[in-house]
């Protein structure tokens, strides 16, 4: 399989209404990192914010609706894992499309976001309050790639060069 690129988000469903928002970060960039190192997932940049995982990803040896399908459950083993809630969860993890059980995906189309969180700067002859409020939320993120643009490390790993 030939490489390719994919940006995306991926909102979050209902779940994250049951689960307090720092054990829904840690939950989600674990999964990440298992298909990082378990589905040879190559992460350029990522934005997790409340509700919506922003994506730019590099998959080489799987489709990513593979890719999407294994996140979704390493995700729901662990919503399993903190909820304790067998019925309802381990149904999620049997079911044949788990990703459509926890996720919606969108494109990403927002070139201000793309750049941001893959460590480029927006150079505009203009002052763009749109930008400069993503400029501030994303440097407010811990769970965001620029972190790593910026030469730190991050929850997720990101592939920067």
């Amino acid at each position: 399989m030939s490489k390719k690129e994919s940006s995306f988000f991926l909102y979050i469903k209902s779940w994250e209404k049951e689960i307090p928002t720092d054990w829904i970060n840690i939950i989600i960039a674990k999964a990440l990192n298992y298909c990082v190192y378990n589905e040879s997932l190559v992460i350029k940049g990522y934005l997790l914010t409340k509700k919506r995982l922003c994506l730019i990803v590099i998959n080489e040896s799987h489709s990513i609706k593979h890719i999407l399908n294994v996140f979704a459950k390493e995700v729901a083993k662990d919503i399993y894992t903190y909820e304790n809630s067998f019925g309802k969860y381990m149904k999620v993890l049997e079911g044949s499309n788990t990703f459509k059980e926890l996720f919606i995906q969108y494109p990403l189309y927002n070139q201000y976001i793309i750049k941001l969180i893959t460590g480029k700067k927006i150079i505009l002859p203009y002052k763009n309050p749109h930008v400069t409020r993503l400029e501030k939320m994303i440097h407010d993120y811990n769970y965001c790639s620029a972190i790593d643009y910026s030469g730190a490390i991050g929850p997720v790993i990101v592939q920067t060069h």
